[in-house]
C-alpha cells in the first residue's frame, strides 16, 4: 500500500484552514462530518489521502446538489435608545 499520508498541518494547508482548528474540530467530536477520518499512529494523527479526497469530493457533491445556503440569516440591526 502505497498511499500517502498526511500531518495536521498538510491537512490544515489542503482545506486552507489553521492547524489549532483542525484540533479544535477533533476535539469536538465532529471527525468525519466536518474533517476527513484520521487515523492514529502512536500518538499521532494522519489522514490518508483517499479520506481526504473522498471528503472534498462528498463536500462539493453536497454543494451542488443542495446550492449554497447560509446556515443562519443576518440578524436586522437594532438601535438601542436609552
Amino acid at each position: 500500500m502505497d498511499e500517502k499520508l498526511y500531518t495536521t498541518e498538510e491537512v490544515a494547508n489542503i482545506l486552507r484552514t489553521s492547524a489549532a482548528q483542525i484540533h479544535n474540530i477533533l476535539s469536538r467530536g465532529y471527525e468525519g462530518t466536518e474533517l476527513p477520518k484520521s487515523i492514529r499512529v502512536g500518538r499521532r494523527r494522519l489522514w490518508p489521502e483517499s479520506e481526504i479526497k473522498a471528503w472534498i469530493s462528498a463536500q462539493l457533491l453536497n454543494t451542488e446538489t443542495n446550492g449554497f445556503k447560509p446556515e443562519s440569516k443576518p440578524k436586522p440591526k437594532t438601535i438601542n435608545r436609552i
